[in-house]
């Protein structure tokens, strides 16, 4: 009887690796996919946490169908998305470049002290302007111009020569690219004319407060 069982154990177990390789025949290789954990509106830009990534038979899986969290960098909900959508291409997109009533704008910032390098499209930054004290009726200040910016494009690194009392000197600089708002627009070729310095301040992730524009002193008047 004990042999007997044993036997009719190994061809039970047969049986079941037969059925387990036909199953997974039929259901062909997985591939992993994005699928969406919340609601999403439209123009909404795209983040890891929004989503989960699971793998599925690569036979279910819809047509262009996003594979990894990489290709939701930078990008936004073209249409509002419910959770449980698997993400597809068509479906993100780069974000508009320009909303109704902005303006595009660019200057160039110093590599060194404007966190060049370290800002990317879509990033929100404060911008803020050193301003010289001329005559004795003038102070130096420094100010901050626009509160939570939006950068829309990055340029590439270039020299730029400068003639500081007779003296060249080089700088390394790149040409960054806003969407503002007109007065915003007015108020940076304002500070990029007559400031001394104009940096950027990157805006942390999650960051909803927004600074009123204060100063440690009075603008000088144009």
């Amino acid at each position: 009887m004990m042999i007997l069982a044993g036997v009719l154990a190994v061809g039970v177990l047969v049986i079941l690796m037969g059925y387990v390789s036909s199953v997974r025949a039929e259901v062909g290789s997985r591939s992993p996919v994005l699928t969406l954990r919340q609601d999403v509106p439209a123009n909404t830009p795209l983040t890891a946490d929004m989503v989960d990534q699971s793998e599925i038979p690569d036979r279910w899986a819809p047509d262009r169908v996003l594979h990894d969290v990489s290709q939701l960098q930078n990008k936004v909900a073209t249409a509002d998305l419910r959770a449980g959508t698997f993400l597809q291409e068509g479906m993100v997109a780069d974000p508009p470049r320009l909303q109704p009533g902005q303006r595009e704008i660019a200057i160039m910032i110093n590599a060194e002290t404007g966190v060049a390098g370290k800002v990317e499209p879509n990033d929100q930054v404060d911008i803020y302007a050193t301003f010289p004290g001329d005559t004795q009726d003038t102070q130096s200040c420094a100010v901050r111009v626009i509160s939570r910016a939006r950068v829309i494009d990055v340029g590439k690194l270039q020299a730029e020569r400068e003639n500081d009392a007779g003296a060249v000197a080089e700088t390394r600089v790149v040409p960054i690219t806003f969407a503002l708002t007109p007065d915003d627009s007015l108020a940076l070729t304002y500070a990029e004319s007559f400031a001394s310095k104009v940096r950027l301040a990157l805006i942390g992730d999650g960051e909803i407060e927004v600074p009123a524009n204060d100063s440690i002193c009075q603008v000088p008047s144009g």
